[in-house]
């Protein structure tokens, strides 16, 4: 196993889903989007994943600014306005009205792959 940097990640190389290219840690990333609930009754949480690869901190934190800017948030939607706010935690909060009215409310977030079951049956 590893050791732990400050930030908490393993600085590793040789972790599942990490691997070094050109003296540069790449990860397996994952982004999804959340959907929020919007009015009492609905119980939201359904979670879609939107892509997966391997790359850099700063590729993933591009990807993530990419989804929340160009996701389709509803199938139906006619888009008439799109709010994407970048949180505290860097994820996004994004929120878009139709030409019916009300919003969709998505949170999209990007997650590295710290451990795979698969790859320690395999070691």
């Amino acid at each position: 196993m590893g050791s732990l940097r400050a930030d908490g990640v393993d600085s590793s190389s040789e972790r599942p889903g990490k691997h070094m290219e050109d003296g540069v840690h790449r990860h397996r990333w994952i982004i999804t989007a959340e959907r929020l609930a919007e009015h009492h009754g609905d119980d939201g949480g359904q979670v879609e994943t939107l892509s997966e690869f391997e790359g850099t901190r700063e590729e993933a934190e591009r990807a993530l600014e990419q989804a929340a800017r160009t996701m389709v948030v509803g199938t139906f939607l006619q888009e008439r306005r799109r709010l994407v706010y970048r949180q505290v935690d860097g994820s996004y909060l994004v929120r878009c009205t139709g030409r019916m009215g009300g919003w969709h409310t998505r949170v999209v977030r990007a997650a590295h792959l710290v451990w795979d079951s698969a790859a320690e049956e395999a070691g």
